[in-house]
């Protein structure tokens, strides 16, 4: 990777200013404290890291052989005999609960004649058996049972034992390594769990799981999901409260790297425009330019510039009459895409605080309260009728900010009290496509009272994340907006004329750290 020398800009001092005028200052975890910029410079990555079949051949050897990956979840395993298997390129790995707190990972193969001892879960096992030929084995590794083993004159039962790999628990999260030469997972993780002091993953349980199959690679599409620098075109109903293109803290840590977007950090914002009249249909203004999107029916969308040009679309974005020609796409799929109607469009925690409910908190923090105080402890009114506990304790910037991280190479938990979690992988051996995952953390109540899902909602390549509706909520468009692109990314790179993609200096920090782990892991030499 290219870099140069020059200073780099951070959003470092506002950002502590910010921290210095929060309602609950005290609070505030020491991690929030660092700063820990990446060093100055920009990138430029080969672009065969992305469209080669050489590269994805390379990550199979030094990647996905050697690395630690999240593989599974304890709610996953409700019994002991619960099985996962997990599968990643030409591999495929079974994590097993044998017992009451205990678990372990097998190469997810028969040692007889190879055939997956899994192939999809199951619960409640008390054996492992092949459905070929009918070899078991204890739910601890060790063989059970060899149908025929009169033929079998010189089988060591001992060195029939089902060969394991390393497996490490982080936040209730399993993780295996195939490398038996691998470093602990508590050292690969370094000081991670300290990002999550208020509310630890050990007290979030899995309230939904999506697995979507996308046309990209796998890296393509993490890196969407890596910076706030698309928000400006890709989700600009993001732009409130005075966001803009610098609002977002950037920082890196050994194998994991932090962005905490704000909103109205820094920067002049965007303009200010007139409220929206109540329609009763899906509307949003763009924040940049000031065109109305709202939902006319069957799929398709009225679009009006504030000169009163309009244009009608469909929800992909595609003309259909009108005056105006051009629209955003990714508006268009917000407001008129499918079963999207009655969603609200409020995105960010800046969003508006209703005026009976803003006066009542003016009473607690006082006349001249920020808007982000207001956000912050409307949030905690919420958090308090599920954490009691806790929820008064939360500082203004847990509760008003996007905190989201990534664990080299594809494991991305977000922080505070925002519920996404993301894996990325290739779909099997097709360095072409992907298996973009969703799962949603949310805090286990004081009470007690929970139920974490123990199925996955799967969305084939051609399946739209509105789909998955009852799991998503309204992240169904935004995400459909987040994927719209990425095919066009994958085909842009092998249509383009140039050997290479680059990276901004500071706005995509942690795709920069995460080519230069990849730099270390996976190497052409």
């Amino acid at each position: 990777m290219a870099t140069s020398q020059k200073a780099l800009r951070t959003i470092d001092d506002p950002f502590h200013a910010l921290l210095e005028a929060d309602t609950h200052a005290s609070n505030i975890t020491s991690a929030m404290h660092v700063d820990n910029p990446i060093e100055p410079g920009p990138a430029l990555i080969d672009k065969n890291r992305y469209i080669s079949r050489e590269y994805h051949e390379l990550e199979k050897k030094h990647l996905w052989s050697r690395v630690w990956q999240q593989a599974a979840h304890e709610d996953d395993f409700p019994n002991v005999g619960d099985v996962v298997p997990y599968d990643i390129v030409d591999q495929s790995y079974l994590v097993v609960r044998i017992g009451e707190d205990e678990y372990k990972a097998y190469h997810n193969a028969c040692l007889h004649r190879g055939r997956k001892l899994r192939e999809s879960r199951a619960k409640g096992l008390d054996e492992l058996r092949c459905a070929f030929h009918g070899w078991a084995w204890e739910l601890d590794g060790s063989l059970k049972q060899v149908p025929c083993a009169y033929d079998y004159t010189d089988l060591d039962r001992e060195a029939e034992s089902l060969p394991e790999v390393n497996i490490g628990r982080w936040g209730r999260y399993i993780f295996i390594n195939p490398d038996p030469n691998c470093e602990p997972l508590e050292e690969y993780l370094g000081d991670l769990s300290g990002e999550f002091e208020v509310f630890p993953y050990e007290r979030r349980y899995k309230r939904a799981h999506v697995s979507k199959v996308i046309r990209a690679n796998w890296k393509v599409v993490q890196e969407a999901f890596m910076e706030s620098y698309h928000v400006l075109l890709t989700h600009p109903q993001g732009l409130s409260g005075g966001a803009n293109d610098m609002c977002t803290k950037y920082d890196v840590f050994g194998n994991y790297s932090r962005a905490i977007r704000t909103g109205a950090l820094d920067g002049a914002g965007v303009p200010e425009w007139e409220e929206l009249p109540d329609t009763g249909n899906a509307v949003l203004r763009h924040p940049l330019n000031g065109m109305v999107y709202e939902d006319a029916g069957n799929e398709t969308v009225r679009v009006t510039t504030p000169k009163g040009l309009s244009g009608l679309f469909t929800a992909k974005g595609k003309y259909i009459e009108g005056e105006l020609k051009d629209a955003n796409q990714h508006l268009c799929i917000l407001v008129g895409g499918r079963k999207v109607a009655g969603v609200s469009l409020t995105q960010g925690a800046m969003a508006r605080v209703p005026e009976n409910e803003a006066a009542r908190m003016m009473e607690k923090l006082g006349n001249n309260a920020s808007p982000r105080a207001l956000a912050a402890e409307s949030m905690r009114q919420g958090l308090a009728e599920v954490i009691p506990s806790v929820a008064d304790t939360i500082p203004d910037v847990e509760l008003t900010s996007s905190i989201y991280l990534t664990v080299f190479p594809n494991f991305h938990p977000w922080g505070s009290f925002n519920e996404i979690n993301y894996r990325f992988r290739p779909n099997g051996d097709n360095h072409e496509e992907c298996i973009m995952e969703v799962m949603m953390m949310a805090p286990m109540p004081d009470d007690g009272n929970f139920e974490p899902t123990r199925e996955i909602r799967y969305l084939d390549i051609d399946d739209d994340f509105v789909e998955a509706e009852a799991e998503l909520g309204g992240l169904g468009p935004v995400f459909n907006q987040d994927t719209l692109n990425m095919p066009f990314v994958h085909q842009g790179m092998k249509a383009s004329a140039r050997t290479h993609t680059r990276l901004a200096e500071y706005n995509e920090t942690k795709l920069r750290h995460f080519h230069g782990l990849y730099d270390k892991w996976v190497d052409l030499k």
